[in-house]
């Protein structure tokens, strides 16, 4: 705060983060509106400062700023409120002297969820007429000295600006587990290896009495009976992961769409586990990930109820569209061969008049007849079972995958990250391949309540007539 403070006293011109004001009247409406635009778009923009008393040379203006002063925090509040909802600005009322000129300032703290106006900002100005200092649903940024409604742009450097701190929050929390107090002793613990000899997974011993009870390393919470310092991490991460996806909401306004872009998808994706297990969050993000992005998306619908994963899929049936088509079809595979006969006759009602059916129908064809003596995660992951699958420079065969499927969890995630820091290559099909492997069988657990919703939810419609259709998935 105080470096902000000190930028607007030795400004000379207002800045993204520093707006003068020569006067303001806490009596008028309209001058209320327009502040609050201002504090919106600088809490939006990262945070900055508005000084009253000042004009836009930065010259005293020598006004009567006492008003200011005495304006009450929950009154700011209540306006802020009126506005913009639930989500608000933060901010506090300083007094700050430049030169023998003492001001008033309001300096606005960053928001960590993109702040959207709820109701419009309009003001009488006279002579039966009305203007509006910002419109329902818009999003204000700082355009230099200006607050303007956002652009697409504005999101993205908003996110990242989010996702830096989370970077350094989790390197923060970090730093603090490993650095042990003097004198401590350092002991690497290996999983299933208790005094030298295999132990049940997940059992280790960290110390040095024979006679110590060993710990078992689990997310199961059922099977909890304490934890280690390292959920300080956890917590962290699972407020700042839900941070960008509230932020999603807002922007989203109950529209089942994913704003904020591919890259953050698999960002949440690689910590997917840390996601609050709210229905209407994990929703959005399936048909954010099937729907419009065509990403790895079965941990979503191995925690959803059999219902709302039957919304994604009608979706995808009724607006049939490539590459996202093709989820639907693995998504069958994963739902058995009874399940694939039922979606084969309504493609076949569908598409058997035409003289060139879509791609995708031919391709359902081909792995339909294979659903009953194949793995079906392998089967939906269209590989066999002695390929092998490079990450990052690294060989692993399919086979160890589908045996050890914490092992593909991993790597699921370390994929995801990778197309998060825009790696290059086919680094998003081996995540959805990895995602088969992780999930799978899960899915396919699943797959008779899962199989009844989609019909239900399907009725007697057919599929819709396909769009973008492509001859194949490509590396999208």
């Amino acid at each position: 705060m105080a470096n902000l403070i000190q930028k607007a006293l030795s400004a000379k011109r207002e800045s993204k983060d520093v707006e003068f004001k020569s006067k303001f009247d806490p009596t008028s409406s309209s001058e209320w509106c327009e502040i609050i635009k201002d504090v919106v778009a600088l809490a939006n923009s990262g945070g900055g400062i508005i000084v009253f008393g000042l004009d836009n040379l930065a010259g005293p203006t020598n006004e009567d700023l006492n008003p200011i002063a005495k304006i009450d925090p929950a009154e700011i509040t209540n306006k802020l409120a009126k506005y913009t909802g639930s989500v608000q600005p933060e901010l506090e009322i300083q007094e700050i002297q430049k030169g023998d000129h003492v001001l008033q300032a309001f300096v606005v703290q960053p928001t960590a969820i993109p702040v959207v106006f709820q109701k419009p900002g309009t003001y009488d100005i006279g002579s039966g007429k009305q203007r509006t200092a910002f419109a329902q649903g818009t999003v204000y940024f700082r355009h230099g000295a200006k607050s303007e409604p956002g652009t697409s742009d504005d999101i993205r450097v908003f996110i990242e600006r989010q996702l830096e701190i989370i970077r350094k929050s989790w390197v923060k929390g970090v730093r603090k587990v490993v650095q042990a107090p003097a004198g401590s002793e350092v002991m690497t613990v290996r999983r299933g290896v208790r005094f030298g000899v295999p132990s049940p997974l997940g059992l280790v011993r960290a110390v040095n009495d024979p006679k110590a009870t060993p710990v078992l390393l689990t997310r199961d919470t059922n099977k909890a009976v304490g934890s280690f310092i390292h959920e300080e991490i956890s917590d962290g991460i699972f407020d700042e992961i839900n941070n960008v996806i509230d932020a999603n909401r807002a922007l989203a306004q109950g529209q089942q769409r994913f704003f904020l872009g591919p890259q953050i998808y698999y960002r949440i994706y690689a910590e997917r586990q840390h996601v609050a297990q709210e229905e209407d969050n994990l929703s959005l993000l399936l048909h954010g990930g099937v729907c419009e992005m065509y990403a790895p998306a079965l941990f979503w619908v191995s925690a959803l109820p059999a219902e709302r994963v039957a919304d994604a899929f009608a979706e995808l049936y009724l607006t049939p569209k490539s590459p996202a088509i093709h989820w639907l079809i693995r998504m069958a595979v994963l739902l058995g061969d009874e399940f694939c006969e039922w979606l084969a006759d309504k493609m076949h009602q569908k598409w058997r008049r035409y003289s060139q059916p879509p791609s995708f129908y031919f391709t359902f064809l081909e792995l339909k007849p294979r659903v009953k003596t194949t793995d079906p995660r392998l089967l939906a992951a269209r590989v066999k079972a002695n390929a092998q699958l490079v990450i990052d420079g690294s060989i692993v065969s399919v086979a160890d995958l589908l045996a050890k499927p914490e092992r593909a969890s991993s790597l699921l995630s370390k994929a995801c990250m990778l197309v998060f820091e825009g790696a290059a290559g086919d680094v998003r099909s081996t995540a959805r391949t990895l995602d088969y492997f992780t999930y799978g069988f899960q899915v396919h657990a699943k797959r008779k309540g899962i199989a009844k919703a989609i019909i239900k939810a399907v009725g007697n419609r057919m599929p819709g007539d396909a769009t973008g259709d492509a001859a194949d998935e490509g590396a999208s």
